[in-house]
Order: structure tokens, then C-alpha cells, then sequence
């Protein structure tokens, strides 16, 4: 017999040389294989090991993001919370890998009590000095869980918003979380969806869903078999919608290929800073006060390529229908 490794969601074996897929890391040049589980349909790399610092070294911009700015707008995934989420719960949340804070701003104007972990102490600075709010913390949840148990705190909510697929155990993760529950609470976030439209281009060009980054990737089957099996109940798991305007990026990819670069040096010269060019998107340009003529060229080449690309992106419409890149999940405690 073979040697044998176990799925870290259910515990199944899978032999050691049954990986589906090999990949060298350009951050860390490290050999990771990738395997799926006939059980409960994980897929998951190997080794299993969160590296703490790869997340400040912002190794990709949506950290510089987390960064510089506070974020204001929604995401989709977020969006999915205030659409689902049972409208009388309220109370104490806690969001974990709170990021750039955005979520926390407007679950607060919501009406809950917030707090927020994030391992990322760079992120927790911008959000404590940006929103003002001092019950956000640079922890691991581990020591937070710690924290919890010594201030006698415990929530009514506690939300997710891609983390899980960070985790190098999530089983455990799941425990802690299910400990910092009140009876009754909810657990809500999201994950990407590795069924989702254009995964050959994210792939091919990105590197964020893979390790040290990403060591798990769910299904709408696997994730909910993950929840039932850490025993949370009332399971709902929700394929989100690919938004149309997200399709210009990806086709751009698929038609013209990889011009980040490029816009990356446009931008930095619009802002005269190559970080900032990383946090803002172009229609925040002049916000941050970018030269105006640039700016707008900038605006006005990318109103071009949507227009080149429309008849394109007319051809993805009837597929966006639960294709987003994220699916959103809620569950209750047993």
C-alpha cells in the first residue's frame, strides 16, 4: 500500500500519489499538488501550511488595496448578506479577514455591533485609523479565540468573506468559529466558485487561487457537505451571478491577453506613484488625485474597449447565471 493523505474536510484517504495537478509557487518557489476528494468533492493543495506573512507582502494588489485605502462599495459577495440574511437577526458580528473594512462600515450602519480580525496588521491599521472603530483586531483567530474566552465574548453573527479557502485546517477553523457562536448563531461569507465562468483565465493569468494563497477550492456540493459535516444547520448556499460589466476584463484576456502591466505603468503615471496605481481602480482616479487629463484618456480607453468588446460579451449573457466567481453561504449552529 501506497502512503496516504487525508482530505481536510471529511478525513477521507486519498493516496499520496493520486494528485491531480503540480504547482510551483513564484512567491515562494514551492512544489504543491493539487488533490480531489471522492467523498465530499474538495480539492485541496499540498503542503497544507498558511504562510502569515505572504499577505503583508502584498504579493498581489488587492492587498495593496487593503492597504491604502478604506473600501466603501460592496462586492457581490457582500451585496449577498444584506439579501439573504434573515433581516430581525442582529447583534454582535464579527467579521473574520476583515480586509480593508468594508464590509464591517456597512454591517455597523446596518445596526450590528462590529468587530474584526485580520491576521494582516497593515489592513487592521488602515481600518482602525480609516472608520474608526477600535474593536478591530491584528489576530489570528486562534488568538482571538483566546481573547474571547478570558472577556467572556460571544456573537450573534459571525461572517467569513473569502477566508475559508485560505485555511490550512478548516475543520478546526470551523470549531473555533462554532465556539464564538452564541446558541443560535449564524455563521455567513463566501468562497470562490471553482465552477465559475472563465477559470481558464484566471488560471492561466492569476495566480490568487493558488497556493500560498488559496489551498481550497469548493463547489456548491462540497461546501455545503463541509458545513452539515462541522454541524451547522439550515444550510443555504448560493451561486451569485456574473456581473455583466465583469466580463470586459476577462475577455480583454481571452481576445488581446495579459495588458495589466501596462495599465499599471498608465496608471502610475496618471497618480505619479506606482503603489497607488495598484489601489485604485480608473474611475477613482481623479479621487485620488490623479492629473485630470490623464485620468480621463484612461477613462476613455476603457469606454473604448467595452464598446470593442460588447458583441463578445453579448455572447456570455445567457451564461452568467450562477457563474460569478463567488458563492455566498449561510448556516445556523446546531
Amino acid at each position: 500500500m501506497g502512503e496516504k493523505t487525508k482530505c481536510p474536510i471529511c478525513e477521507t484517504e486519498v493516496e499520496k500519489e493520486a494528485f491531480k495537478d503540480i504547482y510551483i509557487s513564484p512567491y515562494n518557489n514551492q512544489e504543491y499538488k493539487r488533490y480531489e476528494c471522492p467523498n465530499c468533492n474538495l480539492h485541496w493543495w499540498e503542503p497544507l501550511k498558511i504562510i502569515p506573512e505572504f499577505y503583508e507582502s502584498e504579493v498581489f494588489e488587492c492587498y495593496t488595496v487593503f492597504h491604502e485605502v478604506a473600501g466603501v462599495s460592496l462586492n457581490d459577495n457582500h451585496k449577498a448578506f444584506f439579501k439573504y440574511f434573515p433581516k430581525e437577526v442582529k447583534g454582535m458580528l464579527l467579521d473574520v479577514g476583515c480586509g480593508d473594512g468594508r464590509f464591517i462600515r456597512h454591517a455597523k450602519e446596518h445596526g450590528f455591533e462590529v468587530w474584526g480580525i485580520d491576521f494582516d496588521k497593515k489592513s487592521v491599521e488602515n481600518v482602525r485609523k480609516s472608520l474608526g472603530i477600535d474593536t478591530v483586531f491584528a489576530m489570528s483567530l486562534e488568538d482571538f479565540y483566546e481573547y474571547a474566552k478570558k472577556n467572556n465574548l460571544k456573537f450573534d453573527v459571525i461572517t467569513f468573506f473569502e477566508v475559508l479557502e485560505h485555511q490550512d485546517k478548516p475543520r478546526e477553523f470551523l470549531q473555533m468559529v462554532k465556539g464564538l457562536l452564541k446558541d443560535g448563531g449564524y455563521i455567513a461569507g463566501s468562497v470562490p466558485n471553482r465552477e465559475r465562468l472563465f477559470t481558464e483565465i484566471d488560471w492561466r493569468y492569476f495566480y490568487g487561487d493558488y497556493p500560498p494563497h488559496h489551498f481550497l477550492r469548493f463547489s456548491k456540493s462540497s461546501l455545503e457537505k463541509a458545513l452539515t459535516l462541522c454541524s451547522f444547520r439550515d444550510v443555504e448556499v448560493h451561486r451569485l451571478d456574473f456581473p455583466f460589466k465583469e466580463l470586459f476584463p476577462y475577455l480583454e484576456k481571452k481576445v488581446f491577453g495579459n495588458l495589466d502591466g501596462i495599465k499599471r505603468k498608465l496608471k502610475a503615471k496618471a497618480l505619479g506613484d506606482k503603489r497607488k496605481a495598484l489601489a485604485y481602480a480608473v474611475e477613482d482616479l481623479p479621487s485620488a488625485g490623479a492629473n485630470k487629463g490623464v485620468a480621463l484618456f484612461l477613462l476613455i480607453l476603457k469606454y473604448l474597449r467595452n464598446l470593442l468588446l460588447l458583441p463578445f460579451a453579448l455572447m456570455y449573457v445567457g451564461k452568467r447565471k450562477g457563474n460569478s466567481l463567488y458563492m455566498y453561504f449561510q448556516a445556523k449552529l446546531k
